[in-house]
């Protein structure tokens, strides 16, 4: 049976969102017209390649591998694009981005080096903090973040989802009684409205905490000695060697990241050149950011 690509283009946009009423919305087409695009992508493929659960819609380990071999397509087509002579039009100037230091220092940063490798005239500045940067004032050309503006003009896409598991030092994970007992590291108060601090104090090891940090890595650092479990994103838990996950992420927290642009941002060459960097890079880094690993 012969394959439909616009199934699969359905079918990709479904594996970004982790939910189909996102996915529809920017396919600009119905529930029905996507459920029904997937039902034929499962049946073309023979086997079911997402399964529903509280969180969402995810990825089956058959829809995990057609998702790798999807995505080796598209950066074949992302390379013919930048082959193009219009995609070398001299572009320049300064773009502004407000994001985690997570999500800056771990993912985009380390890909920016292929961005001024076909347009080194543009200047890059990332403004990073736990609290989101408003974007009213103009402080920031676009935003990369884990909630929507709740007001205002703006253009609003799904570029990943950001999983979460519970972290501990090796030698905490082997000593089971501390284990049990030692709990999660806490954040201040003025925090509490953190989806992340909200789930952290649900989860079955969370006890009172001994010890309050406001911020990720201050959270990887006490993990690492041993003063409490972590609950963090996969994509920064993972690169802790001396780390080991003790749950999740199955279960735990699953969050989309959301590229939030000023509705005429779009008209501005280099921002558009820096949000399609972003929606690339953060595309690339999905499985990581999902908290799958490599078998």
């Amino acid at each position: 049976m012969a394959m439909n690509w616009n199934n699969i283009r359905f079918f990709m946009a479904t594996a970004r969102a982790g939910s189909l009423t996102l996915a529809a919305r920017q396919m600009n087409t119905s529930l029905a017209t996507l459920s029904r695009r997937l039902a034929a992508l499962d049946e073309e493929c023979g086997v079911v390649l997402f399964a529903r659960t509280h969180a969402g819609y995810s990825l089956t380990r058959d829809g995990q591998a057609l998702w790798k071999r999807c995505l080796s397509i598209e950066d074949a087509f992302t390379a013919l694009e930048q082959s193009l002579p219009a995609a070398q039009a001299d572009t320049f100037g300064l773009v502004q981005v407000a994001t985690s230091a997570n999500l800056a220092n771990l993912v985009l940063l380390p890909a920016l080096a292929r961005l001024w490798a076909t347009h080194p005239r543009i200047d890059v500045e990332f403004c990073t903090g736990v609290q989101p940067m408003a974007l009213h004032g103009r402080e920031a050309d676009m935003a990369v973040r884990l909630s929507t503006p709740s007001t205002g003009n703006f253009k609003v896409r799904v570029v990943g989802r950001q999983a979460h598991a519970l972290y501990a030092s090796h030698a905490l994970v082997a000593d089971e009684a501390s284990h049990a007992e030692i709990g999660i590291v806490g954040w201040p108060t003025d925090f509490s409205d953190l989806p992340i601090v909200r789930a952290a104090a649900a989860h079955r090891h969370w006890r009172k905490p001994r010890l309050r940090l406001n911020t990720l890595q201050g959270h990887v650092a006490a993990a690492r000695a041993g003063l409490g479990l972590a609950y963090l994103p996969c994509f920064v838990g993972d690169l802790c060697p001396d780390l080991s996950r003790v749950d999740g992420p199955d279960g735990l927290l699953t969050q989309n990241i959301y590229l939030v642009l000023h509705n005429d941002a779009t008209q501005t060459r280099r921002v558009r050149v820096v949000a399609d960097f972003i929606i690339d890079t953060l595309r690339v880094a999905g499985p990581r950011l999902l908290g799958i690993r490599d078998e």
